[in-house]
């Protein structure tokens, strides 16, 4: 039965050393990410979460509105204070990576990343992550991580029910969001000490976990197809994107106006 989110069992579930050690729940919000744009700096923690149970204006990558019923899902936002500038992407695919990993011990299913910032189970999405940051001269402010992730929702809007899925879909059990929050904040943290330490494994491990790698593909280029194929390499140490062209040569994209397109896939489809 759908209720509010419970902080007080989540506090008491959760593992971490300091992610989620500040934590703001929000009945009801606007956007996670913009309550956590208007902390003032000093206000604002490294690893502080804010957390809703009703986004009345959530969005996703390319302005797409973010659906999710309330008191079913889990939709949230994490402030890092990084002290490098410097591979943000990857980032962000390091959370998807370590939420990914959470989803596949709970569903005994696959989790994939979709570039940028999508992870799927069985070809359909179950959640999405959206970055935003703000600089103080060269230094990030704070890169805000907002996140949302289908948890016990039982149907969809006939716009996107046959491409979007949910734990509860996907394995017929209503989870506590309180206990699903709590392993992916612990799987968060331990992922993004790996990034900050600039571990050499961190981004293989999530080139083999992004759809398309190592298989031939084609390259949606801020909404223009490419003609030629490309062989999909997952990224690079900066989170970049890395193909192999039809000369063998090698090539990387840092902007996130780029889609895969695998086999038939079709752009009316993805677009």
């Amino acid at each position: 039965m759908s209720r509010p989110f419970d902080t007080g069992l989540f506090t008491k579930q959760l593992p971490t050393n300091w992610l989620g050690k500040q934590f703001q729940y929000l009945a009801e919000v606007d956007s996670t990410n913009t309550f956590l744009k208007n902390i003032p700096e000093e206000e604002l923690h490294h690893g502080m979460i804010a957390l809703t149970d009703d986004q009345t204006k959530g969005r996703g990558q390319h302005s797409k509105k973010w659906e999710a019923n309330a008191y079913e899902n889990l939709t949230f936002s994490i402030a890092f204070k990084p002290n490098s500038p410097d591979r943000l992407t990857l980032l962000t695919l390091s959370c998807a990576f370590a939420i990914a990993k959470v989803l596949g011990d709970i569903t005994n299913e696959k989790a994939l990343l979709k570039w940028p910032n999508d992870i799927y189970v069985n070809d359909k999405k179950i959640g999405g992550i959206l970055t935003e940051c703000t600089f103080m001269g060269p230094k990030p402010e704070r890169v805000l991580i907002g996140i949302g992730l289908n948890i016990n929702q039982s149907d969809f809007g006939d716009e996107i029910k046959n491409s979007a899925t949910s734990l509860y879909q996907i394995t017929g059990i209503q989870y506590s969001r309180e206990e699903v929050l709590s392993k992916i904040l612990f799987q968060i943290e331990q992922t993004y000490e790996l990034w900050e330490s600039r571990s050499p494994e961190l981004h293989k491990k999530i080139s083999q976990n992004l759809i398309g790698f190592g298989v031939w593909v084609r390259l949606q280029i801020n909404k223009e197809l490419m003609e030629s194929r490309y062989k999909f390499l997952g990224v690079n140490e900066k989170g970049e994107l890395l193909v192999l062209n039809e000369k063998l040569e090698l090539k990387s994209y840092s902007h996130e106006q780029i889609r895969i397109i695998i086999g038939n896939e079709s752009i009316s489809k993805i677009s």
